[in-house]
């Protein structure tokens, strides 16, 4: 029995590690609305503070999925965005800042792209018009409450 010791402690470490899932574009669905992931620049993801990712095609299927399950952010280790400008590389949610521009379409219709900072979105802004958002005012924008 003391010889198993070790390797369950390992197993009980190893499963309790909570990582971030790379999306498979082209693969993966999305969590919320079930279509295929494949547009780099509008994805995001949460990752729970027990590992579980959940994946999606466009920011908005994130925040309504936040919105319809009425979870804490507390119980996400990772809220992730896409940053429009480097597609593909994933944000902390909370410190991006949103467009909306009807001159951006996203996967789901709601026109939505985030990047690094606020300076980065109000240059986009000045190229294709729109209003900046953070994290939380987006949330209230689109909220269903």
């Amino acid at each position: 029995m003391k010889l198993f010791a070790p390797f369950i402690f390992l197993l009980l470490f190893t499963s309790c590690t909570v990582k971030i899932q790379p999306i498979e574009y082209g693969t993966d669905s999305c969590d919320f609305c079930q279509m295929g992931i494949v547009d780099t620049k509008h994805a995001s993801q949460l990752v729970t503070t027990k590992g579980k990712n959940y994946k999606f095609d466009a920011i908005e299927c994130m925040v309504h999925y936040l919105d319809q399950t009425d979870t804490s952010l507390t119980a996400y280790q990772h809220i992730l965005v896409a940053d429009f400008l480097n597609p593909g590389v994933l944000l902390p949610a909370e410190q991006a800042s949103f467009i909306i521009s009807k001159q951006i379409p996203s996967p789901m219709g709601a026109f939505l792209s985030a990047t690094q900072t606020q300076e980065k979105a109000d240059k986009l802004l000045t190229e294709y018009t729109g209003e900046r958002y953070t994290f939380s005012t987006l949330r209230q924008k689109l909220s269903n409450h």
